[in-house]
């Protein structure tokens, strides 16, 4: 398995994943998050948009990590402005997290919609 489809299966199976960013000073920061795949690509999407600090570091540099025990999966973020592959991604959201109540309601909702990423992983 490659280092990209590792880290896709990573997302795809695990319901709240680990994500690493830097602080301007370089520190590593871990935040437990929510991912979904679609069509073979990863997204995550922030509740509080940009005040959120985990995202505000990912809008910045445009790169992050996902880590699982002893496993580090570097990606790129972008973010998505289409209305139909966001469409898609709150469908798969509804799915994967079906039964999260008003967590899951607030993930497909107008604004949160608007800071969808599209995560890459770096490297094979």
């Amino acid at each position: 398995m490659t280092g990209s489809t590792a880290a896709l299966a990573h997302l795809d199976r695990t319901g709240t994943v680990r994500i690493a960013t830097r602080t301007e000073d370089g520190r590593e920061i871990v935040t437990k998050i929510w991912a979904v795949v679609v069509d073979g690509q990863a997204y995550i999407r922030n509740a509080y948009g940009d005040s959120s600090k985990w995202y505000a570091r990912v809008r910045r540099s445009g790169r992050a990590a996902f880590v699982d025990g002893g496993e580090r999966y570097d990606v790129t973020a972008e973010l998505v402005t289409d209305e139909a592959t966001n469409a898609r991604v709150d469908d798969a959201f509804n799915r994967k997290y079906a039964g999260s109540g008003s967590a899951l309601r607030m993930m497909v909702t107008g604004d949160v919609r608007a800071s969808t990423l599209r995560v890459t992983p770096v490297g094979g």
